[in-house]
C-alpha cells in the first residue's frame, strides 16, 4: 500500500503483517529509500521494529492519532500539535460550577467529546456520526493500494 498526502507526495507505505496479511503497519517515508538499481524498497529499520510498530487492519482507517503514533514510535516528530484542552487564560468558556459533575464521569465524558478523546469506546450518541474515513482508496493493475488522502 501507498500512502499520499493532499499534494499526492509519498507519506507512508503499508507492510502487510500477519499470517494472512490481515494487518498492516505503515511506514514513514522518511524511514525508506527506493533502491531502483535492485527494484526494492529499504526500511532504514529492523524487521523487528517494524513488527512491533503500531498497526491497523484491513477494515480500520488510517486516523492523525494512529499517523501520530507511528510517527513516535519510529522517532520522528509528530503532524499534530499537542492539543491543551484549557489554553492559558482562557476562562471565559466555563463559569465555575461548569467544573463540577452532577453525575459521576459526566464531566469527563463532556470533555472528551471536546477534545475527540475515548470516541472508539463510547456510545454514540443521538445525531453523532462515527468519522469519515479520510482516504480515497484505488488499486492500480499491479495491485497496489493507493490511499490518497482527502483535503
Amino acid at each position: 500500500d501507498v500512502f499520499l498526502d493532499e499534494r499526492d507526495a509519498v507519506s507512508y507505505i503499508g507492510v502487510e503483517m500477519g499470517i494472512f496479511g490481515t494487518n498492516s503497519t505503515l511506514v514513514p517515508v522518511e524511514i525508506v529509500r527506493v533502491n531502483d538499481r535492485r527494484h526494492l524498497i529499504e526500511v532504514a529499520a529492523e524487521a523487528e521494529t517494524i513488527k512491533h510498530a503500531p498497526h491497523f487492519g484491513s477494515e480500520e482507517t488510517v486516523s492523525p492519532e494512529l499517523e501520530d503514533r507511528v510517527r513516535t514510535y519510529f522517532g520522528l516528530e509528530p503532524l499534530l500539535p499537542p492539543s491543551d484542552p484549557y489554553p492559558p487564560g482562557d476562562t471565559g468558556r466555563f463559569d465555575p460550577d461548569d467544573r463540577v459533575d452532577t453525575e459521576p464521569g459526566e464531566r469527563m465524558e463532556a470533555q472528551n467529546r471536546l477534545t475527540g478523546e475515548g470516541e472508539s469506546d463510547a456510545p454514540l450518541l443521538p445525531g453523532e456520526r462515527i468519522p469519515e474515513d479520510r482516504w480515497d482508496r484505488e488499486t492500480t493493475s499491479d495491485n497496489v493500494t493507493i490511499h490518497r488522502r482527502r483535503i
